[in-house]
């Protein structure tokens, strides 16, 4: 179990430093970066709080994180439509194309990149598998 912690915490270090260079051309930091992840294109805008849930923070670190991306015009905070109180999040169409180049480079410069498509599959069921299980 012990060898499966420190490959993952290794996975994440040299992704890390394989595509810090390749974000920082795009104007992200690694934080931000996961942020801009966080936006799917494809679904229905998310409130900032599910947001926040999803990457594991407090909502005053994601609604920062959040208007740093806003300030760039990679997203757009907007009310929530039935919930005035709230902000929802939705890619600008400049978010769209950088969001798609930085998962290019991520997935182009990362150790993962060495994986079959087959061996990927398995690895992130295995991952999503991890993510959901509480201790």
């Amino acid at each position: 179990m012990a060898a499966a912690v420190l490959a993952a915490f290794d996975v994440t270090a040299r992704t890390t430093e394989a595509v810090t260079p390749a974000l920082d051309e795009l104007g992200l930091t690694m934080n931000t970066a996961y942020a801009l992840w966080m936006v799917d294109p494809d679904a229905e805008s998310l409130a900032m709080k599910e947001l926040a849930a999803r990457m594991h923070c407090t909502p005053p670190n994601a609604t920062f994180l959040y208007g740093q991306l806003e300030q760039r015009g990679l997203v757009e905070r907007l009310p929530h439509p039935s919930d005035r109180r709230q902000r929802v999040v939705s890619l600008s169409e400049r978010g769209r194309a950088v969001r798609a180049s930085m998962i290019d480079v991520v997935l182009l410069h990362g150790p993962l990149n060495g994986l079959t498509q087959r061996e990927l599959a398995v690895v992130g069921r295995l991952l999503e598998k991890a993510a959901r299980s509480r201790p």
